[in-house]
């Protein structure tokens, strides 16, 4: 059981760094067709963004020749449509703080890890909450609840690998 869940590892690392090849080609190949770099990256995120779609119903034989084919689509979409923008004054900019901003995304990110907590069993959410945020080690917390030491470190496992895989798109990248 373990070699099997250890080469699911395997291809998901590969296609994940495969996935980042596309990327940086694509980003490359968007770059030499669009002079705005923000645009760029809205385009590289839009044909990723319907590739990945698109790949949910139906099979891809050459994913990377498809993405590359959206993101022209899109280059070509944007040629056609009017820009009728005109540039905001910096009174016209709503005042966020960067403290509103941070305050915020913690709440997110509370908000997340209750929801993840919550779909944890109680067992599982009540070991973890102990370790984590009561700062108990397995020692104590097999003690208080009458479990070996083992089933601790289970059930901390279950927690840790159930919250991360819910919860690990919020990561940020030192």
């Amino acid at each position: 059981m373990q070699e099997a869940q250890g080469a699911r590892v395997d291809v998901a690392t590969t296609a994940d760094a495969s996935f980042g090849l596309y990327r940086s080609a694509l980003r490359a190949f968007v770059a030499r067709r669009v002079a705005d770099p923000h645009e760029v990256e809205d385009l590289v995120q839009e044909a990723c963004t319907r590739l990945i779609a698109t790949a949910k119903h139906q099979s891809l034989d050459t994913p990377q020749a498809y993405l590359f084919r959206i993101a022209a689509n899109l280059i070509a979409d944007r040629g056609r449509a009017p820009h009728n923008t005109v540039p905001l004054l910096e009174e016209h900019h709503p005042a966020i703080h960067p403290s509103q901003e941070e305050g915020r995304r913690a709440a997110d990110v509370r908000a997340a890890l209750d929801a993840a907590l919550a779909e944890l069993s109680p067992r599982a959410r009540q070991v973890f909450v102990m370790r984590r945020f009561d700062e108990l080690d397995t020692h104590d917390i097999a003690h208080r609840l009458g479990i070996s030491v083992r089933m601790v470190q289970k059930h901390l496992t279950n927690a840790v690998t159930h919250l991360y895989h819910r919860l690990g798109h919020l990561m940020v990248a030192s």
